[in-house]
């Protein structure tokens, strides 16, 4: 999904032009610490909370402050995957949102972020969760996705992270069933490690125990 579908247009932009004082007004109405300074349709930057509140005089005029401005924005043709990854290492509340021609179009806020990050990973459908633990170098999707075809199970969405400090990689998919416990079973046959499983309608959360009773079941 690209950040253009996502805009908020009109309620986190100041002009240069107004006041300091105006612009902690905004920032109270509107529920935030950052703000979008812009003339007209230009960029101008960021300002935050701290910038206004430390200014000697509320009466002065924002553009007093544009030296303390972060320059900080991105494309509407953008993915929401990179307005994700840009807010968290900067630790934005809004993103800028520029077109091709860099003429501001409006922000996206954490709420909105959130709501599309929702949707585009189909999180908002019912079905279970199960995290796999594998080798870096044993992560074949080809293999796990055949799993799932087999029993009848469709695979919504995935995701992969590295554990720190080992060579092991964890994998999250999300699935369209809560009933998962012969896919669980067939994991196991194939000597993949589940972790843990949400939302699968079970009362038990012990893995452990859910493998031994395969294994007594393997061993009839």
């Amino acid at each position: 999904m690209y950040i253009g579908r996502i805009l908020e247009q009109n309620y986190f932009d100041v002009r240069s032009s107004e006041t300091i004082s105006s612009g902690l007004e905004k920032m109270n109405e509107v529920h935030t610490n950052q703000l979008v300074v812009v003339d007209k349709t230009d960029f101008i930057g960021i300002i935050t909370e701290d910038d206004l509140l430390g200014a000697s005089d509320e009466r002065k005029l924002i553009s007093s402050l544009t030296v303390s401005l972060r320059f900080l924005y991105l494309y509407e043709y953008q993915h929401i995957y990179d307005a994700l990854q840009y807010m968290s290492a900067h630790q934005l509340q809004i993103l800028p949102v520029l077109n091709k021609d860099n003429v501001y179009l409006g922000v996206v806020t954490l709420q909105n972020l959130i709501t599309a990050l929702n949707s585009t990973l189909g999180n908002q459908n019912p079905g279970a969760i199960i995290v796999l633990e594998l080798g870096k170098n044993d992560v074949s999707f080809s293999h796990i996705a055949h799993i799932f075809e087999s029993e009848n199970v469709r695979i919504l969405n995935s995701a992969v992270r590295d554990i720190p400090d080992t060579t092991k990689v964890e994998m999250t998919i999300k699935v369209d069933k809560q009933n998962i416990s012969t896919l669980v079973a067939s994991l196991w046959r194939f000597d993949y490690v589940v972790k843990a499983t949400f939302n699968d309608g079970s009362q038990d959360s012990d893995i452990k125990e859910r493998y031994d009773i395969l294994m007594n079941y393997l061993n009839l």
